[in-house]
């Protein structure tokens, strides 16, 4: 969608204008303006026809770039926006192509989601919220495990600004009422010691019902599911970019610690849990984070610290 697409639409919202119109005011000819309401009208919008001109009736669902943008304050994040009604995955567009930092890649649908491990993430049209942003933080890779923190720790404060509760679990998934809501993969180009670029990947449940979970219902919930009434994704999406932006310039100011943050709303702190970490499972207390921001389990009165792994609570039989 270009300039004279925006233009067109904000006209509409006000007023009936007839084709003719529309195209003395921008150059183009009626059949040129024709063909702008029909793309617009293929993005969601709907317009009324009538012998007077068009009026816009409907704005798209979709998280267009000029829909999103009411609600973004943000001076990096998102000033370059790329949107598709579908993608294999928005981390691998990311991957594949040179994009410039603080660029957002969202994808409507992903016919190839990832999680962690390579598992499969369910990403439905209109239900929830999936999308890259492009970073280019300039640390060294001793703080890479730090600033992975700041997206979960975002997501929580976001979910939390729209009344959920909801906690974070090791590494950064974002889980409510015990079952997951959303995750995070990060992908990394290292030289040296060094990480010159982070490609952040963040799937959200926003307004997936449980019939749409079918066979993960038990595990995974989303944000209609425990608010009780659907979210508005375009301005929760904006507060979203809003908060990882503030959290990710505090953290390269020094002024933001996402360890001590993060574990404030560590899930299963203090419980018995265990770790898968290289095919070894271990099982001990979860007494919360390091300093480097792995987690330290205390196994049989010794404290052993983990940077990879999967968690998960030890079920008492």
């Amino acid at each position: 969608m270009d300039s004279i697409d925006t233009k067109i639409l904000q006209i509409l919202e006000k007023n009936t204008v007839s084709g003719e119109t529309l195209a003395k005011k921008f150059g183009l000819s009626r059949t040129a303006i024709w063909k702008r309401i029909k793309k617009l009208e293929s993005l969601g919008y709907k317009f009324e026809h009538k012998k007077e001109g068009y009026k816009l009736i409907e704005k798209s669902l979709y998280l267009l770039e000029n829909e999103v943008k009411p609600y973004l304050k943000t001076k990096l994040i998102g000033k370059s926006y790329l949107w598709f009604e579908t993608l294999n995955s928005s981390n691998i567009y990311a991957k594949e192509n040179n994009l410039e930092e603080g660029t957002v890649v969202v994808a409507e649908k992903q016919t190839a989601g990832k999680g962690r491990k390579g598992r499969k993430w369910i990403s439905l049209p209109l239900k929830g919220i999936y999308f890259s942003i492009v970073l280019q933080p300039k640390i060294t890779i001793d703080k890479l495990l730090q600033i992975s923190l700041l997206f979960p720790l975002a997501i929580r404060k976001t979910i939390e600004d729209f009344q959920i509760n909801a906690n974070i679990k090791w590494p950064n998934d974002v889980y409510i009422c015990g079952k997951k809501v959303s995750g995070t993969l990060i992908e990394t180009d290292i030289e040296l010691s060094d990480v010159k670029k982070l490609i952040v990947g963040i799937g959200i449940n926003v307004n997936y019902s449980k019939e749409n979970f079918k066979e993960i219902k038990d595990i995974a919930t989303s944000l209609l599911i425990e608010k009780g009434k659907p979210i508005d994704r375009k301005k929760f999406f904006g507060e979203l970019l809003n908060n990882i932006e503030d959290y990710y310039f505090k953290f390269l100011e020094n002024k933001l610690n996402p360890v001590k943050e993060v574990d404030k709303y560590l899930l299963w702190k203090g419980e018995r849990v265990k770790i898968i970490d290289d095919e070894k499972i271990y099982e001990g207390i979860f007494k919360g984070l390091n300093e480097y921001g792995g987690i330290k389990l205390d196994i049989n009165g010794q404290e052993k610290n983990f940077y990879t792994g999967d968690l998960s609570l030890r079920v008492i039989k």
